[in-house]
């Protein structure tokens, strides 16, 4: 990856400072799984995880679409929980087709205290 960085800035017209904090943090460790766990990524995104979210809602409660900007605050607000959001989707899924959910605990699988879906709506 830091060769790839490094084409990228000395065969394109793109020659920033950006590509060579990406080409530093591959060659600091080039097995790392997502440049926003290199120290200078992390650091760049706390520096600006705050206006980041400015934008994005401004932009919301105006009605503007930014779609980039909103799929990469989702993406790190994603990556960085210990948790993600599957749990809502078996729980959907178990509600609406009686798959069960997995527990944290280990657990078999369970059901949840509602009744058969949409049977109930009728």
């Amino acid at each position: 990856m830091p060769t790839i960085a490094k084409i990228w800035r000395d065969g394109c017209i793109i020659r920033s400072a950006f590509l060579d904090e990406i080409t530093s943090a591959f060659s600091k460790d080039p097995d790392v799984a997502n440049l926003i766990v290199t120290p200078a990524f992390a650091q760049m995104v706390a520096d600006t995880d705050g206006a980041l979210r400015r934008v994005v809602s401004y932009a919301v409660m105006s009605g503007l679409p930014v779609p980039a900007l909103s799929s990469a605050l989702s993406y790190f607000d994603a990556y960085r929980r210990g948790r993600g959001t599957a749990n809502l989707i078996q729980a959907q899924r178990d509600f609406f087709g009686a798959h069960g959910f997995d527990r944290l605990d280990g657990v078999d699988k369970h059901h949840g205290p509602w009744g058969s879906g949409l049977a109930d709506f009728a």
